[in-house]
């Protein structure tokens, strides 16, 4: 007979679920250490890098990653963000529940990149950095809470809600009849390019006229989009939209981003021609 979960995650065959997302290496021994204090205060708990290494304080990026990866995780998982989230001055932390999922980051903007105002309406501050421990990792402390929440303890009680939160605005792509403006905004570990245009815009701005896309100062332009990479040669730019209907700019069978020092201020550039 199998054991139910002592925790109040109920369907037999899903451990409670904690992600990390942190801009510390994977082999940095601290991340070692976080999991060893998830584990010492809940067990029976998935844990899953779902990204490190990102770049220091990297708050656009992390906000990237989980935006477009919270949704396929089960109802009840917890995130932890822990990108430029160390204790110092006055910094605040948060704890947010939104869509049946729970997550804590620091209070620098990072929450209002991934969701709308509509959506960040059971958000709660949380005091975890004292004048006395400011040596102590956050990320400890919001490992505590993950697993104060998976044992069941309600949002209300770690503080009260509140709507004042650090809020910034998503960089989005300018466009007119004519041009789409946007920007180089993730680089995966293939050195692919991906851009903040969605298919939507493109097909609204493009209305069937001829195009050419160029990717920052290189002066390479490339006037189809691809299915797959391997619809060009080896070696060859290729443009294609992906999983996440966003336009990507790739090298088949090479890692673009070495070979042009793309980063987030890279602009990406598409002129239609009637």
């Amino acid at each position: 007979m199998r054991l139910q979960s002592k925790y109040f995650f109920t369907n037999k065959e899903t451990l409670p679920v904690i992600t990390l997302i942190s801009d510390r290496n994977i082999d940095d021994f601290f991340i070692g250490r976080l999991k060893g204090k998830i584990l010492s205060s809940c067990d029976d708990v998935n844990i899953i890098d779902l990204a490190h290494n990102i770049g220091h304080h990297s708050v656009s990026r992390a906000a990237f990653i989980l935006k477009n990866s919270w949704r396929d995780f089960p109802d009840k998982t917890v995130h932890l963000i822990g990108v430029d989230s160390e204790c110092n001055g006055k910094r605040k932390h948060l704890i947010a529940e939104i869509n049946k999922q729970y997550f804590i980051a620091s209070d620098n903007g990072l929450l209002s990149l991934v969701f709308n105002s509509s959506e960040l309406q059971r958000v709660v501050k949380i005091e975890i950095c004292k004048e006395n421990l400011i040596m102590i990792p956050a990320l400890f402390s919001f490992a505590e809470a993950a697993c104060e929440i998976i044992k069941g303890k309600k949002l209300e009680t770690f503080g009260k809600i509140t709507s004042d939160i650090k809020r910034m605005l998503a960089i989005k792509p300018m466009f007119d009849n004519s041009y789409i403006l946007g920007n180089l905004v993730y680089t995966d570990s293939y050195g692919n390019a991906i851009s903040n245009i969605s298919f939507d815009l493109f097909q609204e701005a493009a209305q069937g006229r001829r195009y050419k896309i160029f990717t920052g100062t290189s002066g390479y332009s490339i006037n189809k989009i691809s299915l797959r990479y391997q619809d060009v040669e080896e070696g060859d730019l290729a443009a294609v939209f992906n999983s996440l209907g966003l336009l990507e700019i790739a090298m088949n069978k090479g890692d673009l981003s070495k070979l042009m020092n793309f980063d987030n201020n890279t602009k990406i550039r598409i002129e239609f021609y009637d």
